[in-house]
């Protein structure tokens, strides 16, 4: 190894580590195997390491918010929108889920704040009908920021039968939220990652759906309407479809793929990709295709 090599490891791999305790070197080499986990050649060997869910989803039913925290991995802050989805959508959704012999374990309602959907009871008695006739198993979660006096007026009329779960938020700041803003494809040691790998989010919170389609997550629907890049599916993807493509997309742009153990942060942060992302969706503001409505049946009709 020539002595230029020996300096640019030297600068790269060790003299970050100088002068860091036990703890924190420790913590330093778990992210460095999270990452090395990523690669495609750790991939290939071990296999993508968090699959989609088939059997739960998460459905932005609007991207309203009374809120808009910092750093919302939906965008309400950065990109504000009154877009939601139509009972007419949901509605497709559930019969194309009946027509392929899903039942779903879990669907849960977010956004936005979904309690602000204009026709929020309306969807809500929509998954209870669904569930009730089809599959008794579902569980429907909601969840909610409960911010401010409207949210909680609508959260005390819902039903039973919904799994509520409020997160009870007071501010913009949010303490848990991650760093969603910086790009992978922004920060070198992710230059060779594997984007398929995806995130827990894939695995643990479900397929998403938006008003544009299916994603591997809600989460890739709401980078979509950023970045425009109209990669809503209209039909529910098949089991053994992993949404690979997707995945490498829009995993290259989400802040959660990220292995790094985060520090609370206090206000926006985001890498150039974002920043040039937002700059240009507040010049022109991306036309994505609708997922499709069906129509309430008529009187007499199933």
């Amino acid at each position: 190894m020539d002595q230029t090599l020996w300096i640019r490891s030297y600068r790269r791999y060790v003299k970050p580590l100088l002068g860091r305790s036990a703890s924190q070197l420790a913590s330093e080499f778990i992210r460095r195997i999270l990452i090395l986990r990523v690669t495609p050649g750790f991939t290939r060997v071990l296999g993508l390491q968090n699959p989609r869910s088939r059997e739960l989803i998460e459905i932005d039913i609007t991207y309203i918010c009374n809120l808009k925290c910092f750093n919302c991995n939906r965008s309400c802050e950065q990109q504000p929108t009154n877009d939601h989805m139509s009972v007419g959508q949901l509605r497709y959704f559930l019969e194309q889920s009946r027509a392929r012999g899903v039942k779903w374990k879990r669907i849960r309602l977010v956004g936005g704040e979904p309690t602000i959907h204009p026709k929020f009871m309306d969807v809500v008695n929509l998954l209870l009908q669904y569930r009730d006739t089809y599959c008794p198993d579902t569980r429907i979660e909601l969840t909610t920021n409960g911010y401010g006096r409207y949210v909680n007026k609508v959260i005390g009329k819902i039903p039973p039968g919904i799994e509520v779960h409020n997160s009870a938020k007071e501010s913009q700041v949010q303490p848990t939220f991650s760093t969603f803003n910086v790009a992978p494809i922004d920060e070198p040691e992710y230059a060779k990652a594997e984007f398929a790998n995806g995130c827990p989010i894939t695995s643990e919170c479900g397929i998403g759906l938006t008003p544009y389609g299916y994603y591997p997550c809600a989460i890739a629907g709401a980078i979509d309407r950023t970045f425009g890049l109209d990669l809503g599916r209209k039909e529910l993807p098949d089991f053994d479809d992993n949404m690979e493509p997707e995945l490498r997309r829009f995993c290259a742009l989400c802040g959660h793929f990220k292995r790094d153990r985060e520090a609370p942060v206090d206000g926006p942060v985001q890498s150039p990709v974002w920043r040039a992302a937002y700059a240009r969706a507040r010049c022109q503001p991306p036309r994505l295709s609708r997922f499709p409505e069906m129509n309430e049946p008529g009187p007499g009709k199933p």
